[in-house]
């Protein structure tokens, strides 16, 4: 509850340490997606891993600073920590389509994924629902857009033809024939399909483990260690860093 009643205490408190763990987090993402072709032993395949990094840095760039021109429209500050949460919505938003969509595409779904999470971020607070680093905003629902984005924005023909996980190649006719004709429905359809099951799976297994820990006390600390701090109590040293009036070691006293 101390988060709603006093916000101010609960903002990030490192923004340098954020800054560089979002740029390690984005380094990071070029060995997953370029990397997910499993190979690059030819033109072919090394054409495909430079889109999909290309795809990466524009939906990654756009998403942040999209979020950021809207938080400044917001608050009338400069937010940082929505910076970088902006830089990985963009990198959730592109994951699912990065080996399947032009690259203007990447920065449409990078845009409209930095307004999927600002949305999403201030329906979590409007509910009261505890979420200090945004992770179900860029994860789980930049991570909804994005399957979604990869059969919307595939690079066939419309919705006539559908490449996914093909790559160049789009998926063919049981015969072998040619392109599979009214694929791009069959792709979306796929989508909803997938996102359903893994809310279905990842929510049962979830309730299920939370629910043991709620029977068994171990899902929060009592209200005096929230009180007192968790680092207090349970870590050494009892203060990793000092917050308050007094916590600026080159403030001058009057």
């Amino acid at each position: 509850t101390g988060r709603w009643e006093k916000p101010d205490d609960f903002e990030p408190h490192n923004l340098p340490l954020v800054v560089l763990g979002t740029f390690a987090l984005w380094f990071g993402w070029y060995g997953f997606n370029p990397g997910s072709t499993l190979a690059m032993h030819d033109a072919e395949t090394g054409a495909l891993a430079a889109q999909v990094a290309m795809n990466s840095t524009l939906s990654a760039a756009t998403g942040g600073i999209t979020v950021f021109l809207i938080r400044y429209k917001l608050l009338h500050k400069y937010d940082v920590g929505g910076l970088c949460n902006g830089i990985l919505a963009g990198l959730v938003s592109i994951t699912a389509g990065c080996a399947n969509v032009e690259a203007y595409s990447a920065f449409f779904i990078g845009l409209i994924g930095a307004f999927v999470y600002q949305g999403a971020s201030m329906a979590l607070v409007k509910l009261r629902v505890d979420d200090p680093v945004d992770a179900v905003p860029v994860h789980a629902v930049c991570g909804t857009w994005a399957c979604f984005a990869a059969a919307l924005f595939d690079w066939g023909e419309g919705m006539n033809h559908y490449h996914g996980w093909k790559g160049w190649k789009c998926y063919q006719n049981a015969d072998g024939t040619g392109c599979m004709q009214g694929a791009g429905g069959k792709g979306l359809l796929a989508q909803f399909v997938f996102v359903l099951c893994v809310v279905l799976w990842s929510g049962t297994f979830a309730t299920a483990a939370f629910v043991a820990l709620k029977k068994t006390g171990l899902l929060r600390v009592s209200v005096e260690v929230e009180a007192e701090g968790i680092d207090k109590v349970s870590h050494s040293p009892s203060k990793a860093y000092q917050l308050g009036a007094n916590s600026n070691p080159y403030q001058v006293s009057a």
